[in-house]
């Protein structure tokens, strides 16, 4: 399985090493060009964070910072908008679903993932509904729903066949397995004595 967190950092680092060199390339030749005009070099942002205050703080590509204000959410008051660990609930569904439901008052924001497991739901029942994912017994072999479905395995698109029967063995007789003779440790036999 991948870890798209680490996967995702990595490709960043890539990308920002490529870039970086550009972007001072950029700057000095924009520096150049402005002094050549007789203009001052343009200034651009560099950097930002949110600073103890909760004021937005930019910090620009000749060293100098401008605060712009404090981070509001969309009703004015500061730091509404985020939604944190502390407002997530995760619930299971036992199947294949899991839900994030993130509650902050009276805001509700809930993502549900449907996991693509395999459920085996046993023989086959006519009518029954089933849905991607499920898998059934059916004349024998083992078939998985491929979408939302409640027709018979092999009648479509429906059902992909999974495992086939195999053949029906000989008809033999059971065999008694002989008796295991007893071993004795450390008594000597007839022969050794």
């Amino acid at each position: 399985m991948i870890d798209a967190k680490a996967f995702g950092l990595e490709l960043a680092a890539i990308v920002k090493a490529q870039l970086d060199p550009m972007a001072a390339r950029i700057a000095e030749l924009e520096k150049r060009l402005a002094e050549a005009e007789g203009r001052p070099a343009p200034v651009s942002v560099a950097g930002a964070l949110i600073d103890s205050t909760g004021s937005l703080v930019l910090t620009m590509s000749d060293g100098s910072t401008k605060s712009i204000g404090p981070v509001v959410g969309e009703d004015g008051d500061p730091g509404t908008d985020g939604l944190g660990f502390d407002d997530l609930d995760v619930a299971y569904d036992g199947e294949k679903t899991i839900t994030l439901k993130f509650t902050q008052g009276e805001r509700v924001k809930e993502f549900a993932f449907t996991m693509p497991v395999v459920i085996d739901r046993g023989v086959y029942r006519d009518g029954s509904e089933y849905k991607a994912g499920d898998g059934v017994t059916w004349g024998g072999s083992f078939w998985i729903a491929q979408k939302d479905t409640s027709a018979k395995p092999d009648a479509g698109d429906d059902w992909r066949l999974s495992v086939k029967r195999g053949r029906d063995g000989k008809n033999g007789t059971v065999k008694e397995a002989p008796a295991a003779q007893p071993v004795r440790v450390g008594v000597p036999t007839p022969k050794e004595a």
